[in-house]
């Protein structure tokens, strides 16, 4: 991901423009109360309260509730914030709001700790902390959380930082390689610990360790309090365990691994989200030389390479062989959506609309950061059936986006560099029977 990078050149813009053959008529966006510093994420909970969160990368959450954009901040973090790090995630607990189920008063943040706190490796610790609410209709969180899951990292960028609980009611972590360029200590491809040397290979016990970077982790949050085990490498410091491993994660029963990891060959998922219909989990994995890539893993399988830094998408990075697209010799998983840096510079993956208008939905809506564009692709059947093979604009111009969000009856947003959070609004005439 590239904060910095806000101010696009307008012959660039316009060539993006120019690129582009299909647009989506009737299609608009709406501006939401409030103006915000760097949202990062929109999310709501299943409460049936409509009240939408919006997640700033400087530390704080801000509520929007019956169209009013409320004073009080619902949660302030101290967090580091420089480069990419900062305040990166929120996931409500699936039960929050619901009276008569456990943990609804719960909901999750993902965030860079501060630079005094204590640290696991050479700059501040990426971690998921616990929150909770003095009562179920509160717009003002409790302050003090429990932290869940520490990570050691060694750079300010590729932090990843988003965090969503799958259908299967689990809570998934998205985690940068490192930052450092050309994947130099091939952490993504590691399924233990390593020190960050060069030369060093998987396991070797030498130096500051580091794990999980790379990587999209899959943890059990309503399991808590049980004994650390020496697989659980998210762990260190936290006593008793405040998370446990699923069973069905794909690295449970092996040696020398940590078994909260799901998914890996990342070199920066920024932001990924689930199908509410299918399930499926779809990724933006921000690129580094010359391509983008949204990815897909097929609801209910896990333990794939997604192909960094051997693969930079469909194409070789530092690997070598003769087939027409990476996959090929790498049995890696390809993107199902590439394109290249003369249209971007750091994906920001969407959402599949499930939304109230029926014509939009399974329309996969995403962007990238150095673009001011939405962009849109017929979501397909996990790997495969996805069109188009790139992008397409829905014409729409909207401040370069750094993360989405849907509200709980589907409704799309977009979180935007200029402190703007758009709603997608529609205007179809009879689309389903009805005038939406």
């Amino acid at each position: 991901m590239r904060f910095l990078r806000h101010l696009v050149p307008l012959a660039f813009l316009l060539a993006c423009s120019a690129a582009f053959a299909q647009t989506i008529p009737g299609l608009s966006v709406s501006a939401v109360a409030g103006s915000y510093s760097e949202p990062v994420a929109v999310r709501a909970p299943h409460d049936g309260s409509g009240r939408i969160f919006i997640v700033q990368k400087g530390g704080q959450i801000k509520i929007v509730k019956n169209g009013v954009a409320l004073g009080p901040a619902f949660l302030t973090v101290a967090v580091t914030t420089n480069s990419e790090s900062g305040l990166l995630g929120l996931a409500f607990h699936p039960n929050f709001g619901k009276p008569s189920l456990p943990h609804n008063d719960e909901f999750y943040v993902a965030y860079t700790r501060p630079g005094a706190d204590p640290r696991l490796g050479g700059t501040p610790d990426q971690v998921i902390a616990r929150y909770t609410v003095p009562t179920l209709v509160s717009d003002v969180a409790n302050t003090t959380g429990t932290i869940v899951l520490r990570v050691p990292d060694l750079a300010g960028n590729h932090n990843g930082g988003d965090i969503h609980f799958g259908p299967d009611g689990y809570l998934y972590y998205s985690m940068g390689d490192s930052g450092a360029q050309n994947n130099p200590y091939h952490f993504a491809e590691c399924l233990w610990k390593k020190p960050a040397t060069s030369g060093s290979a998987c396991g070797d016990t030498s130096g500051t360790q580091y794990y999980m970077l790379g990587k999209i982790l899959r943890i059990d949050v309503d399991t808590r309090g049980g004994a650390v085990t020496a697989d659980m490498c998210g762990s260190s410091g936290i006593s008793p365990a405040q998370y446990a491993i699923p069973p069905s994660n794909p690295h449970v029963g092996t040696s020398n691994t940590c078994d909260e990891i799901f998914l890996h060959g990342f070199r920066n998922p920024w932001r990924f989200s689930f199908d509410r219909l299918t399930g499926d989990l779809v990724i933006g994995d921000v690129g580094q030389n010359t391509y983008e890539e949204v990815t897909v893993q097929a609801a209910g399988t896990g333990g794939s390479d997604h192909g960094w830094s051997r693969c930079e998408g469909r194409h070789y990075f530092d690997a070598t062989g003769s087939g027409t697209t990476c996959p090929a010799t790498t049995s890696t998983v390809a993107p199902v959506i590439e394109y290249s840096h003369s249209f971007g510079c750091a994906v920001s993956g969407g959402y599949v609309y499930r939304g109230p208008s029926l014509r939009l939905r399974g329309t996969y809506f995403y962007g990238d950061s150095c673009a001011s564009a939405l962009w849109y692709a017929t979501a397909g059947t996990a790997q495969t059936n996805w069109s188009p093979s790139g992008i397409q604009n829905t014409g729409l111009t909207v401040g370069a986006p750094y993360g989405y969000g849907e509200d709980e009856y589907g409704n799309l947003y977009i979180a935007q560099s200029n402190g703007v959070v758009n709603k997608l609004v529609f205007d179809f005439i009879f689309d389903d029977g009805f005038d939406n």
